[in-house]
């Protein structure tokens, strides 16, 4: 079985093929691993230098600053990927958190219904029922006397559990994945600078349709 070490790395690979996949130019997810191949070379031979140039002048920009793409398109994919993995666990918390609240306004338990026989003589057998307790605030009216104290108690319990939901961030799957992704080999968002990349470090001029990205991306969705 896979950990969720495993799982999450393989989300991260997947999640930048989708990025090449939708990129401008067009570059398949092995060719791009070749040109880092190239690049990480080039760095290792820049090291051993003893007066260095300029990184760029010597290695050039690094692959990913040779495609292109828009920003909403990259933040879509990692969105789908968070949902789809479930990485979003502040979110839980929230959810919870108000689980837990309505709880208190509206509780219910489960209750066992014995079995019984009618005046018909008919036997009903015994089954899983509920009951419906007295609610936070009149279990504390019971022991307070004061209905407005009561209230005044349970308000300052909700308050606090928002506070716990704003302060305990539970998203270290989340925030490796994004790390991984936004800060790893991701297209480059900014047009004009991939079109001057490629003009001056590859001598090649490039056009980039952003409709067409979107049209490939979106499909009859937009």
């Amino acid at each position: 079985m896979k950990s969720r070490e495993q799982l999450l790395s393989e989300a991260a690979e997947d999640c930048l093929k989708d990025f090449y996949k939708y990129s401008i130019p067009k570059i398949s997810w092995e060719d791009f691993l070749e040109e880092n191949k190239v690049y990480n070379k080039k760095y290792k031979e820049w090291e051993k230098l003893k007066d260095r140039p300029k990184i760029k002048e010597f290695c050039g920009p690094k692959p990913y600053e040779f495609y292109y793409l828009p920003r909403e398109i990259l933040k879509d994919i990692v969105d789908n990927y968070i949902n789809t993995y479930e990485l979003d666990h502040q979110q839980e918390l929230l959810n919870t958190i108000e689980i837990l609240k309505n709880y208190c306004k509206e509780p219910i338990v489960d209750k066992y219904i014995d079995d019984w026989t009618d005046e018909t003589g008919f036997h009903h057998p015994g089954y899983r029922g509920y009951d419906h307790p007295d609610n936070l605030e009149k279990e504390l009216e019971k022991i307070l006397h004061n209905t407005s104290t009561a209230r005044l108690i349970q308000e300052k319990f909700f308050e606090f559990l928002d506070m716990a939901g704003e302060f305990y961030n539970w998203n270290r799957d989340l925030n490796s994945f994004n790390m991984t992704v936004y800060l790893g080999p991701s297209p480059n968002s900014n047009k004009q600078a991939v079109i001057d990349n490629w003009k001056q470090y590859r001598n090649k001029d490039i056009e980039i349709d952003e409709e067409q990205i979107k049209k490939e991306y979106y499909g009859d969705d937009e």
